[in-house]
């Protein structure tokens, strides 16, 4: 029993082998291939390379030398980014296979190894030519490598790429190529103005708006408004991030581009100056495509010649100050020479690079917030006149009411002259005007009648 057990066993492992071996064999008819590193562009002679044509169904791009300098053939000759041409000639001359495929053409849409033009299975194709336009070698970059699909790189991290100099040969490489793409617009050189520290900006006027101008007398000094107007300040939130304005730019169109297709013709001027000895002016035009203006530069600088030597300077002192000045000028005009390049062509640059120099004046200036109007009382008009009268409301609710002044008393001593006739009080006509919240009751009347005395006065004499 246990021999048949052990028969079964053995006989049903076998069965397993050999389905395995056929469907192994089924699925992979046409991925015949060894896992090995090869170099197979290790000879590539990269140091004839001049020229590099990039296609794709998105577009193609030209990239090669004139007068000794990369450019972009479709952007009119702009200087082209010589790091980015370097690493992709030099990935390609040091590209490591990890493992070399048999296919069959049936399967080159699987891996999407096709010439660009054939749809969504077509791959990227490189075309690398030397000075006289001879080509050296021709590369089609198929898809990532990974997924589902491609079981025999499921872990793997590259990208298939087919030469069509070798028959039915397919490279599973280690390198992605994930930079490579047929838009001019991504092969520039994106070097750009960097005016570091500034020291004033001035923003024309457009139509009816007008303009600005900050400075500031140190790079740690607070912005200032120049020619503010009574009761305006800045606001610091939105001007500070002047100090530190570097722009950038995603695409260029050649000088001689319309200026009905820039809105160039009346632009919005930006001046800037800077600590430096730089000057630089911006004209900025209309609105481009994703989010961007278009933009023309000028730029020059007031470089001194020599330096202004410190009191009681050391001969030592002199010197190493010297060398530091001559070096720091050499600096600047390289700089000067490589931003006067500049000029001519007209910029793309994105809106977040010109937020602040876009701003109206109202969206950079704060204004005194205006007075509270005061509240007219409504017991004014009872109190008008050049003889106010008493408000008989004068006393507050639950107050108690003043108590009146006593009437003063005859003296009971005093005797009144004979014939004397009785000395009258004074005319309410002479007297002081009551006050305004004077109640009536308060002051004597001259009619009012003395009370009684509490003994009877003698009779004048006859």
């Amino acid at each position: 029993m246990k021999r048949k057990q052990v028969y079964f066993l053995v006989g049903a492992a076998l069965i397993l082998a050999i389905a395995a071996t056929v469907f192994q064999i089924v699925r992979s008819e046409s991925w015949k291939g060894t896992a090995r590193e090869l170099e197979p562009f290790a000879q590539l002679p990269v140091n004839s390379i001049e020229k590099v044509v990039i296609k794709s169904d998105k577009g193609t791009v030209t990239l090669q030398k004139l007068n000794g300098i990369w450019a972009v053939a479709e952007r009119a000759g702009y200087p082209a980014d010589f790091s980015k041409i370097r690493d992709l000639v030099r990935s390609i001359w040091e590209l490591k296979v990890v493992r070399d495929l048999e296919v069959g053409s049936s399967q080159f849409g699987r891996l999407h190894i096709l010439p660009p033009g054939k749809g969504d299975d077509s791959g990227v194709e490189l075309d690398l030519f030397d000075a006289g336009g001879k080509p050296i070698k021709t590369l089609i970059l198929g898809k990532p490598s990974g997924g589902d699909e491609d079981s025999e790189a499921e872990t793997s991290s590259g990208r298939f790429v087919y030469d069509p100099s070798v028959k039915d040969r397919v490279y599973l490489t280690g390198e992605t190529f994930y930079s490579i793409e047929a838009t001019p617009q991504n092969w520039l050189d994106k070097d750009f103005i960097k005016p570091g520290a500034i020291k004033e900006v001035t923003r024309g006027s457009v139509g009816d708006a007008p303009g600005w101008k900050v400075t500031r007398k140190d790079q740690k000094d607070p912005w200032e408004l120049a020619d503010a107007k009574p009761g305006e300040t800045l606001d610091m939130a939105v001007i500070n991030s002047l100090s530190s304005f570097s722009p950038s730019f995603e695409d260029v169109k050649a000088a001689n581009t319309p200026d009905n297709e820039t809105g160039l013709k009346s632009p919005l001027t930006v001046d800037l100056g800077t600590f430096d000895g730089f000057k630089y002016h911006l004209e900025i035009g209309g609105v481009g495509p994703q989010q961007s203006h278009f933009v023309r530069v000028k730029v020059s600088a007031d470089l001194p010649s020599n330096r202004a030597a410190e009191p009681n300077e050391s001969p030592d002192d002199k010197k190493k100050k010297d060398e530091e000045f001559a070096k720091k000028q050499d600096e600047l005009k390289t700089r000067l020479t490589a931003e006067q390049k500049l000029q001519g062509w007209v910029f793309q640059v994105p809106d977040f690079s010109l937020e602040t120099v876009l701003k109206a004046r109202a969206n950079v200036v704060k204004l005194p917030a205006p007075s509270p109007t005061p509240k007219s009382s409504p017991n004014n008009s009872s109190t008008a006149g050049p003889n106010p009268q008493p408000i008989a409301s004068a006393t507050p609710e639950g107050s108690p009411a003043p108590v009146p002044a006593a009437t003063p008393k005859p003296s009971v001593e005093s005797k009144p002259e004979p014939n004397a006739t009785p000395e009258v009080s004074a005319s309410p006509e002479v007297s002081a005007s009551p006050k305004v919240n004077a109640s009536p009751e308060v002051s004597a009347s001259p009619e009012s009648t003395p009370e009684a005395p509490a003994s009877p006065s003698p009779s004048p004499s006859p």
